[in-house]
């Protein structure tokens, strides 16, 4: 068995019956722990990452190494220092970038969502902890109407949207944790130009009660006479959330809760179930749900709010939309029929809109 200091020889001779393969892998965390390249192609940077493993009822601890190639895919191989093996061979991980791990954070890797915990060692916290900044936000109630162009000018600038929620706070209150490499210099020159009374800058222990004190803050969610629309995560890390959301805005549609969530791939199923047999790409639909965070959002207007939204979206197939519909959601913003830019609730009549109104309060 291998030890768990990862001793300097070759582990192909130090470990029985440790294959070559598992033997590269273990060679190139213990040269990122000790803040050496992992090899001529690659940077890398180690994280100590959970998971909750429901089977048995515990969080288990992993070792991250993430290799960033100049002009591949980000890589990523996994270490189990209990187990003293490797967890997961070093294999590409095309949806993730660097910056997505971040203290905090929450990355899905082949189906399991992993929380970032700490940096693994010195070098990877030196390397990225100096340059990474996060900032917190209360778009006031004055400024709600306008909450897409405020993030719009958050993704503009370099930053991301990491928490957002909606309360109630003397009126429709959006709070919002922002993470970015930009420095704390081009913040403040960002928040500078925001007109009075659209914002309000505070500290991380006072806009996590927005998050985390539901007694305090609960859910803004209606329940009724709404719709449920998902701003999917490849639209978010494409920096099209902002657009999406003032999009919906001037259609005239109020918002009446939101939430940004990272969906498991239980609850992407649940969600997508209807299209089960229906679309041949529901698997790839579910899988691009739980990638990385999505954005939930309670819709309502007069009429039939229902259809109403499902026009504003568009055909779920993206060249139809572009031909049929170029105005529409989908034609502007998707990429393909699975990653289609926004899920809406999907129903053909007006005797489910309690089933509607289930589906919206279950993403809050």
């Amino acid at each position: 068995m291998c030890s768990s200091d990862l001793p300097p020889q070759p582990f192909s001779a130090s470990c029985k019956g440790v294959t070559p393969e598992e033997a590269s892998d273990l060679q190139a965390v213990a040269a990122s722990r000790k803040g050496t390249m992992a090899g001529a192609d690659a940077d890398s940077y180690g994280f100590v990452v959970e998971w909750f493993d429901r089977q048995a009822d515990i969080m288990r601890e992993y070792e991250l190494t993430a290799f960033v190639h100049k002009r591949e895919p980000l890589e990523v191989a996994m270490y189990d220092p209990r187990a003293h093996r490797t967890f997961l061979k070093r294999s590409p991980a095309a949806d993730l970038t660097l910056n997505d791990f971040y203290m905090g954070s929450t990355v899905a890797l082949h189906g399991r969502q992993l929380k970032v915990k700490a940096y693994r060692d010195a070098r990877t916290e030196k390397a990225l902890g100096a340059n990474r900044d996060h900032f917190a936000i209360l778009i006031l109630p004055s400024a709600f109407a306008q909450l897409g162009h405020v993030v719009s000018a958050i993704e503009t600038n370099g930053f991301q949207v990491c928490r957002m929620r909606l309360v109630n706070d003397g009126g429709p209150t959006v709070a919002v944790e922002v993470f970015g490499t930009q420095g704390a210099g081009k913040w403040e020159a960002l928040v500078g130009k925001f007109p009075p009374g659209y914002i309000k800058q505070v500290d991380g222990g006072t806009v996590d009660a927005y998050f985390q004190d539901k007694a305090r803050f609960p859910c803004t969610s209606a329940g009724d006479n709404c719709t449920l629309c998902v701003v999917r995560p490849h639209a978010i890390k494409a920096g099209n959330a902002g657009a999406i959301i003032t999009s919906i805005f001037e259609a005239g549609f109020e918002v009446s809760a939101a939430e940004m969530c990272h969906l498991s791939r239980l609850q992407a199923s649940e969600l997508l179930e209807v299209y089960k047999g229906v679309l041949p790409y529901q698997v790839q639909m579910i899988d691009g749900m739980c990638v990385a965070p999505c954005i939930a959002l309670e819709l309502r207007c007069a009429g039939n709010v229902v259809e109403k939204f499902r026009e504003l979206c568009g055909p779920h197939d993206v060249d139809m939309a572009k031909h049929l519909r170029p105005n529409s959601l989908r034609a502007k913003f998707g990429m393909d029929n699975a990653q289609n830019g926004v899920h809406s609730t999907d129903l053909e009549n007006r005797s489910e809109e309690r089933r509607v109104g289930k589906e919206c309060r279950s993403r809050w």
